[in-house]
């Protein structure tokens, strides 16, 4: 009994200072970025689904004839260094051409970041894009250049705790060399499943079996190829979904032209915004409570025929509470908007909170409570409970 005492307080001392090492290891990855780089462009049919041209004889009533040409095309780039990203996203959803009419929809957004700009002795950042550019012939016209500059940086550690979770329930050893050397394979994903090649099924089994090479385990490849099909690992995967690390203050300078010819009064608006963003995200209680806060004040000035000012204000905040080696985890979450363009109501409020349970990996339940107050802006307010989830008998 006395060995038992001494081994228990033993453990009780030290089991704290393992884990606080083990979460500050894991920490040091947060802010891991892993260059990356991939380009794809591609072209289809874009008249009534995937068909390129069409042509139509009417046999009853009249004789008409019609014939059309139509294509799509993207392109999407991402190039990621340690220090910059550019992302590119170009979309023609619909050239067309022939007897009835000419026309083109198209949709894109452009991104620039580069993380080389110090400021007052931070890390500080500059940007520009565009956001988006969107154009129907004759229709609308959307077009939202801006130019940022920043401190700090957000990371996204999502695919870091995904990795940690993949060791968790495949019972690999956990250690930060191995997780650093998973997540140099995990981050460069999309490159690895976007490779040009005429047989895809070769990008998907070098990246699973790189991905199974860097935890260690050559000869599990097919156990990380198909562990989505878990039930147990999909529902822990919610515990981590759209997880960020760290901090942003940003300010952004962002003229938009708009027109919009079914608005009731259709004219072109040019708006000028000031965005001033800060963004925080970390974690609490050893790891057990994460929570991340985003706040956008943008005073802006309408220019459309009249001079006009508005202000608008929004908060976002998540909570999400992970209480170790139990098979539940609960969210919450906060928004507010206050807008003085708006006419009915200038503020609106989303207070909500679900409990997210797995009883058994074959019944995975969830019970929510919201809270609306002038939702939309409107003078419609509401309580709403939710329950549900998913039950396989047999």
């Amino acid at each position: 009994m006395r060995k038992i005492v001494v081994v228990a307080l033993v453990l009780a001392f030290l089991l704290p200072a393992v884990f606080a090492e083990q979460n500050e290891t894991n920490e040091s990855l947060y802010t891991l970025v892993v260059p990356t780089y991939y380009d794809m462009l591609t072209i289809t049919g874009a008249y009534g689904g995937a068909e390129a041209a069409r042509m139509q004889i009417d046999l009853a009533p009249t004789a008409a004839f019609s014939f059309d040409i139509a294509a799509g095309a993207g392109y999407d780039l991402v190039a990621q260094t340690a220090d910059n990203a550019l992302v590119i996203d170009a979309n023609i959803n619909n050239l067309f051409l022939g007897t009835s009419g000419i026309g083109i929809y198209t949709y894109s957004n452009v991104s620039y970041k580069s993380y080389t700009l110090p400021i007052g002795g931070m890390q500080g950042f500059y940007g520009f894009g565009l956001d988006p550019l969107e154009f129907d012939t004759s229709v609308e016209l959307g077009f939202s250049p801006y130019a940022s500059i920043g401190i700090g940086r957000i990371h996204d550690i999502s695919r870091l705790k995904e990795l940690q979770l993949m060791m968790s329930h495949l019972d690999i050893e956990p250690t930060t060399e191995r997780l650093k050397q998973a997540a140099m394979v995990r981050y460069r994903r999309d490159e690895y499943l976007n490779r040009f090649t005429d047989y895809y099924t070769e990008n998907y089994t070098t990246y699973y079996q790189h991905l199974a090479d860097a935890f260690g385990a050559s000869d599990r490849m097919l156990e990380f190829l198909y562990i989505n099909q878990s039930q147990a690992y999909q529902f822990d995967v919610g515990r981590y979904t759209g997880m960020q690390y760290g901090w942003e203050a940003e300010a952004r300078l962002r003229p938009t032209v708009d027109y919009r010819w079914y608005n009731s009064d259709p004219k072109t608006h040019f708006i000028l915004s000031l965005d001033l963003m800060g963004r925080y995200a970390a974690f609490a209680m050893d790891e057990q409570l994460y929570y991340v806060a985003g706040i956008t004040l943008s005073p802006c000035l309408l220019l459309d025929g009249s001079t006009s000012f508005s202000f608008k204000a929004d908060l976002q905040t998540q909570a999400r509470y992970l209480p170790p080696s139990v098979p539940w985890y609960v969210d919450g979450l906060l928004s507010m908007e206050f807008d003085t363009s708006q006419i009915t109501r200038k503020f609106q409020l989303n207070l909500g909170g679900r409990f997210n349970y797995m009883i058994h990996p074959l019944f995975i339940t969830y019970a929510g409570l919201e809270l609306f107050i002038n939702n939309g802006f409107s003078t419609s307010s509401s309580l709403a409970f939710t329950a549900g989830g998913s039950f396989r008998l047999r």
